[in-house]
């Protein structure tokens, strides 16, 4: 944990614990330490166009603060968001299972766990991508068209 000094009320100085270092991992939504990039920006504004979007970066660059930063400035405007982290989907599945199993990550975010497993079965003509999209165009996007 990083320290900060500051003064106690009598104005000594004194080192008062707090966030600013976060190591190997996601800064808080709110951290003092991160810095703000036109990455920030054009991101939040190409999302709230509808957009689609990639961040691809080499490790330890702020991806996932980036991702996350959007996030909040986005659900605080209404908009409702799901996060997929792939390597939770698993490993050595097929691609039917590797689909469904980020249908099923997205269902538990937005609360459409049944529709979208009604639909996937509804679709089992179609190979795993394109059923993918299927029920992402008749399920979540139907429902989700509208900012609460």
């Amino acid at each position: 944990m990083a320290t900060t000094p500051t003064a106690d009320n009598n104005g000594n100085p004194s080192i008062v614990p707090d966030q600013f270092y976060v190591t190997g991992g996601t800064l808080p939504s709110g951290a003092p330490s991160y810095v703000v990039r036109r990455a920030d920006t054009d991101l939040y504004e190409s999302l709230s166009s509808s957009e689609f979007c990639y961040v691809l970066n080499t490790r330890q660059m702020g991806k996932s603060s980036l991702m996350i930063r959007t996030a909040n400035r986005l659900i605080a405007e209404g908009v409702r968001i799901a996060i997929i982290d792939l390597t939770a989907v698993g490993q050595n599945l097929s691609p039917e299972q590797w689909y469904l199993g980020m249908l099923t990550l997205l269902g538990e975010q937005l609360d459409l766990e049944d529709e979208l497993e009604d639909c996937w079965r509804s679709t089992a003509r179609l190979g795993p991508m394109q059923r993918w999209m299927e029920v992402l165009r008749r399920v979540v996007l139907s429902r989700l068209n509208e900012r609460d």
